[in-house]
């Protein structure tokens, strides 16, 4: 008798975890952030390498290590499809150095009244921060020049978004912050660092 309910206990919570995954939202492709788009700058150095100065912590009220894209990881993609080290052996290197890459969640204060319940409110804000520096060192690896650029996102969130949905708002956040930097550094390259381009 007690082998028969365990059988039907099992079969039946196979049966909630098929209706759960049929009723689950397909999980959303997202496209990568690339910038195979832009014309990359062709550098008078002999490689490009890429550090970050920040670290995650990793938990709340910290979110970009959630992210399907952290700041931090499109701005890697973005060195190697904007920078091309293109010279000698001995003609130095390009350093991009990721200063800041956070993005931290702000709870909002929504009416917790009877009335409330009857209203959509924004719940959380995102604020992030991406700072990011060009540095060009000679050949004893000392730095002879360096662009910083710094771009801000903040956005709020509504309450009862979906998984999708907010994961959708996160990449948003990325895509902007990492096309901030680009047209920045599309400047800043050019007037600053132009005696390391190879027209």
């Amino acid at each position: 008798m007690r082998a028969r309910h365990l059988r039907l206990a099992v079969a039946f919570a196979a049966a909630l975890a098929a209706t759960a995954c049929q009723n689950a939202p397909p999980v959303q492709k997202l496209p990568p952030i690339t910038f195979t788009d832009r014309q990359p700058f062709r550098l008078d150095v002999a490689e490009l390498e890429i550090l970050s100065d920040y670290q995650p912590p990793g938990r709340l009220p910290n979110i970009e290590h959630l992210m399907p894209v952290s700041p931090g990881a499109a701005i890697e993609r973005w060195a190697q499809d904007r920078l091309r080290p293109m010279g000698q052996r001995d003609s130095g290197s390009a350093r991009v150095v990721i200063r800041d890459a956070r993005v931290v969640e702000v709870p909002l204060r929504t009416d917790t009244s009877l009335s409330g319940a009857f209203k959509k409110e924004q719940e959380l804000r995102y604020d992030a921060t991406l700072q990011v520096a060009v540095e060009i060192l000679d050949a004893r690896h000392m730095t002879v020049a360096d662009v910083v650029a710094t771009a801000q996102r903040s956005r709020t969130v509504p309450e009862g978004l979906t998984v999708n949905e907010r994961e959708r708002i996160q990449y948003e956040i990325t895509d902007g912050l990492a096309r901030d930097i680009d047209r920045q550094m599309e400047q800043l390259i050019r007037n600053y660092l132009g005696r390391w381009l190879i027209r």
